[in-house]
């Protein structure tokens, strides 16, 4: 089979691949490939999804435009090359599991998983979810593998920032002080960062000074107290004023500017540091920085967090310190109370609220005093207030605080996710007389999160449909007795069929493909003209397993029409008509002015896939008629099971 005939398509890595010198590899020329490699490869590059091919005992890589940017500066020379040269820097890490899936035969996937690569000349912290699939030849050996997956790195990194923040609320809500925040905020920083010191600094413009506050070490000096605000070089100031992060790697960092500045770092211990301001209506008012006794390449993750953790630093040391001083006078701590931008309420042991913010009565649609004397249950959702009632028995029991999630209804019976921090309010003498609670809508946070796994779990499903569907397609369009060139043209149109309706239903994220849409896909390649179909039909939407059977038996029936039915001859046409009415759906084929119809001797494996896998795949009945005036299709398939219904 030449080349061509096979290797179509595919972007720019089909180009790549076509002017590839395959003879100075172990593959040799394409021309002597076996149906295995090449029935993988096409599949490769008509996937949308990053996928990649090691083939032969060196795993040499073939892979698609998706996969391209995953080896970075690597490509394309990657292209063509043993894994082990490629993947050098994480061949620890993924060597074994290549290994394995070649031994057993057995598929392997990993979520989250660590390499530390080295794509631009530096160590990357990277994280992947990637799956690793035996490719079986003609004699039932493993001869190479499939593989797909994608950088997960920024979800997993924003999940260990997310863990941070929980971590960090926690630490922060438990200081009675403005002290105490600070030092339990400093110790988890310096301890999650792994620096050798730091340090909170308020900024004092009038006395143009910056005043560390309290300082966390690890081998360094505890450099708290005042010092004058330039001391540490004018850049530094000016990029803090402006609200920049200021990195430094180590102390030749042109930011110093100056010898002097230079001295003030050395003389407190430190070649490398990471600063983060808060500047709240255009002043600077304080700074979280750490600090390291030797140079250190600061992340971007790392910049983040410090970046987030001043915020919440300085919004709980305020709280804090703002409570000590009030701590005696109910007036100011009303205004605390209010102006919070979290919703806060408190509620008796009976949990009947006493007192609510504006923030709690905004977030449920009602004034903040038309909530106090209504009970937390009339809030919830059914089956909710049990679980606020066993918190409360358990703070009640062994004291502490509680932190849960609780579905509410919001303004408009729009269901919300809150999640609720809530504490014991004690007396004088030490018993408990109800609770303060500040709670966070997490409901769009919880959304995303359960949609992740729902189109991850979409994603293997399918994945595993699309192998079997194409395993099918191959060996009936490659049996013994078939000519070559043309099997390989039917199956390269199969495929192209399959690839559409799943350019489909991935723009749409799997959630299914409007009929007139996989109508027209599956049938304008096809038609010859415009103005040959004429389609008409209700705007309807299937599920993503109708939709891939639906293309692929109109592809048949066009195919089948191109060659021998209507859109054979010149005044030929097709109507397609579907209706969905009394809980059916229903679909009709319909040629006319082709050539006269005669029931064929045998169905080929067109008509049989038809009638067969789209009948048991519809749940419903297909019945071809060889009409002397032309063949009609008839589909009729139960709408329940196959259109898709609204989320909503």
């Amino acid at each position: 089979m030449p080349f061509q005939a096979f290797l179509t398509g595919g972007g720019e890595m089909g180009d790549r691949i076509r002017a590839h010198d395959w003879t100075a590899t172990p593959l040799g020329p394409p021309q002597g490939w076996p149906a295995s490699l090449r029935v993988a490869l096409a599949l490769c590059l008509q996937s949308s999804f990053p996928t990649a091919i090691y083939w032969g005992p060196e795993l040499i890589l073939l892979y698609n435009d998706a996969w391209s940017t995953i080896p970075g500066p690597r490509h394309p020379g990657a292209l063509g090359r043993p894994a082990r040269e490629v993947w050098a820097d994480i061949w620890d890490v993924v060597e074994p599991q290549l290994a394995a899936v070649r031994a057993t035969r057995t598929g392997f996937s990993t979520i989250d998983e660590f390499l530390p690569m080295q794509r631009h000349g530096r160590p990357e912290e990277t994280y992947w979810d990637y799956s690793f699939t035996p490719i079986i030849d003609e004699q039932g050996g493993v001869c190479g593998v499939f593989n797909q997956g994608r950088e997960v790195t920024a979800r997993v990194l924003q999940s260990r920032r997310d863990r941070f923040l929980s971590e960090l609320d926690d630490a922060l809500r438990g200081g009675a002080d403005g002290g105490r925040v600070l030092d339990q905020g400093l110790a988890l920083i310096g301890r999650t960062i792994g620096v050798d010191r730091a340090g909170f600094a308020e900024i004092d413009a009038e006395a143009n000074e910056i005043a560390v506050l309290r300082c966390w070490t690890n081998g360094l000096a505890d450099i708290s107290g005042r010092y004058p605000l330039d001391m540490f070089g004018t850049g530094v100031t000016e990029r803090l004023s402006a609200g920049g992060i200021v990195r430094l790697n180590d102390l030749e960092d042109p930011l110093l500017g100056s010898a002097d500045a230079r001295a003030a770092h050395r003389a407190i211990g430190i070649e490398a540091g990471l600063a983060a301001p808060l500047v709240r209506a255009g002043q600077f008012e304080a700074a979280l920085f750490v600090h390291a006794a030797r140079p250190r390449e600061w992340t971007d993750h790392e910049a983040e967090l410090l970046l987030l953790a001043v915020r919440r630093m300085w919004r709980d040391f305020a709280r804090a310190r703002a409570e000590a001083a009030l701590r005696d006078s109910e007036e100011r701590h009303r205004l605390i109370f209010e102006q919070a931008n979290d919703i806060m309420f408190t509620a008796d042991l009976d949990q009947v609220i006493t007192a609510a913010n504006p923030a709690a009565g905004a977030a449920l649609g009602v004034r903040p005093a038309e909530l106090v004397g209504r009970r937390i249950a009339d809030f919830l959702s059914p089956g909710e207030f049990e679980r606020t009632s066993a918190m409360l028995r358990r703070k009640l029991s062994d004291g502490g605080t509680t932190r849960y999630d609780v579905g509410l209804a919001g303004p408009g019976g729009r269901a919300m996710r809150w999640q609720i921090t809530s504490t014991l309010t004690l007396g004088t003498d030490g018993q408990p007389l109800g609770l303060h609670a500040i709670a966070r809508d997490v409901t769009e946070e919880r959304a995303f999160e359960e949609r992740q796994k729902l189109l991850i779990n979409e994603l293997n499903h399918r994945v595993k449909n699309t192998l079997a569907l194409v395993q099918a397609l191959a060996l009936q369009s490659f049996k013994a007795h078939r000519d070559p060139a043309v099997a390989s043209a039917d199956f390269q149109s199969r495929l192209a069929a399959l690839a559409a309706a799943h350019d489909l239903l991935t723009r749409d994220q799997w959630e299914g493909a409007t009929l007139a849409e996989l109508v027209d896909g599956a049938t304008r390649p096809l038609a010859r003209g415009a103005g040959r179909i004429d389609a008409a039909g209700p705007p309807i939407e299937v599920t993503p397993k109708a939709a891939v059977s639906i293309v692929m038996a109109l592809h048949e029936l066009a195919t089948n029409a191109t060659k021998y039915g209507a859109l054979s001859v010149p005044g030929g046409r097709v109507e397609i008509r579907w209706t969905c009415a009394d809980g059916r759906l229903n679909l009709v084929w319909r040629e006319r002015n082709g050539p006269p119809v005669t029931r064929p001797v045998t169905r080929g494996f067109g008509i049989r896939m038809i009638e067969r896998a789209l009948a048991s795949d519809l749940a419903g009945a297909v019945e071809i008629c060889f009409d002397a005036a032309g063949l009609v299709c008839r589909i009729d398939a139960p709408a329940e099971a196959n259109l898709r219904k609204d989320p909503l």
